[in-house]
């Protein structure tokens, strides 16, 4: 069962900082026939059977982290016997090319193979990738995080989604921490040309920071393959009951809030991380017990529930919410229906920073509230309309968008010890948490 740490534990392990976090990943097919070569890169030259090793010698990680696949396994009477025989195989051969100081993770694969046949879907080991590695990230990182990826080894559609999912999760991290991010792939070996290979950066950069940009679907992050309509139904009760704890609507509008520059709406619609992490933990869970061995006629692995976009959605959503904890506020980031002005300028100025757009349009609107309203006494909430003495009307999608969420027909605004504060109408609040989704595909 996935171990999804507390928040507090999670928020102080994010908040240590200090010196760069230095983190190797490499996708691996079956190493059984790889060839000994030399490999060089940075000035050095290693005989290996592996471009892992020189990357190890080279960077100095502090984690180095195996990408293996599940149809490596010969055997298995579960699906948890099968992954640890699959482990076991790559254990088998990092012994052998001498490898230290490293993890294996075994991701979901697809294809038939002389060791058997595993039936699935290829997005399932792409959406299982961001799960793990966010997570890996959230519990073992600071400040500065320093990613490697190595795709030497990777094979089929490994390598491409592996590069996809570690793209992405370090656009996300680059909004709120300092991210690193290089790419290798050496040389092809071809016994009869050459056996020094160079391993070659193909990608040196600091990721854009980029905010997770897809709102929910139906809300459920698995879906069964072959179920009779029965067996849909009962699925969903009992194995994934735990959705109906989230309105994945409003954390629609959340992710939408962070896209479009929405610092008001950040808060009013800020989930629960702690029922995020369980249904990431529960999809996880059922997607391995869902997961049917068969051995009559050697050995088959059948998923019969894949993964969806949506657990995406589920974990770039805790993701997110786990950064926005350690924003520098008091009290600290949490869902909140009424909120300081100096809280948001707060959050322009601890988060909004990574896009200069949203940072100068949200300063801009701060500025007018306060020239608005700051010389008024506001004792009871009014709409920030009536208390320009103008008239309400309808929500304008254009105004709300181009003024970072603060529409003069839904804010409602107070005056608290010396302090402006806003909230949404809630009576319009479904009408907010659509126009907060704008943009998102």
């Amino acid at each position: 069962m996935l171990n999804i740490r507390c928040t507090l534990e999670i928020l102080r392990k994010i908040s240590d900082g200090g010196e760069a976090m230095k983190f190797l990943l490499a996708p691996w097919g079956n190493p059984e026939r790889w060839g000994e070569v030399t490999y060089e890169f940075d000035g050095r030259n290693v005989k290996s059977h592996t471009s892992l090793k020189i990357l190890q010698e080279s960077i100095s990680p502090d984690r180095t982290i195996i990408i293996g696949l599940d149809t490596l396994a010969e055997k298995g009477r579960n699906y948890g016997e099968v992954r640890e025989n699959a482990e076991e195989k790559i254990k088998k051969y990092t012994e052998k090319f001498g490898l230290e100081d490293y993890e294996v993770l075994i991701a979901p694969g697809t294809g038939t193979f002389p060791n058997g046949k595993f039936d699935g879907d290829v997005l399932d080991y792409y959406y299982y990738i961001i799960a793990k590695i966010s997570l890996i990230l959230l519990e073992d990182a600071g400040d500065i995080i320093d990613l490697h990826l190595d795709l030497t080894h990777g094979i089929n559609y490994s390598p491409i989604l592996t590069y996809k999912a570690i793209r992405e999760i370090a656009e996300i991290f680059s909004m709120l921490r300092e991210v690193k991010f290089k790419a290798y792939n050496a040389d092809p070996f071809i016994p009869s040309v050459s056996d020094r290979l160079s391993v070659n950066i193909v990608e040196d950069i600091h990721p854009v920071p980029r905010p997770f940009a897809e709102k929910f679907s139906d809300g459920r992050p698995l879906e069964p393959r072959n179920f009779s309509r029965e067996e849909k139904m009962r699925f969903y009760k009992e194995e994934l009951n735990c959705i109906r704890e989230i309105n994945t609507h409003e954390v629609s509008a959340f992710i939408g809030a962070l896209y479009n520059g929405l610092p008001l709406a950040l808060f009013r619609f800020y989930p629960d991380m702690d029922k995020l992490g369980r249904i990431i933990s529960v999809v996880l869970d059922t997607y391995e017990k869902y997961a049917e061995v068969r051995t009559q006629k050697g050995l088959e692995v059948v998923k019969r529930v894949r993964m969806k976009k949506d657990f995406k959605a589920y974990v770039f959503a805790y993701v997110t919410t786990a950064l926005l904890k350690n924003l520098p506020l008091e009290p600290e980031f949490s869902e909140r229906k009424e909120v300081a002005l100096d809280e948001i300028e707060a959050v322009k100025e601890g988060l909004f920073k990574f896009d200069e757009r949203f940072h100068n349009r949200i300063a801009n609107d701060i500025y007018q509230l306060k020239k608005d309203l700051g010389e008024k006494e506001i004792k009871n909430w009014k709409i920030y309309n009536e208390i320009l003495e103008r008239s309400i009307g309808e929500v304008d999608k254009r105004n709300f968008l181009a003024h970072s969420g603060f529409e003069r027909n839904v804010v409602e605004v107070k005056k608290q010890d010396n302090r402006l504060m806003l909230r949404y109408r809630e009576d319009n609040i479904e009408t907010i948490a659509e126009l907060c989704q704008t943009g998102l595909k």
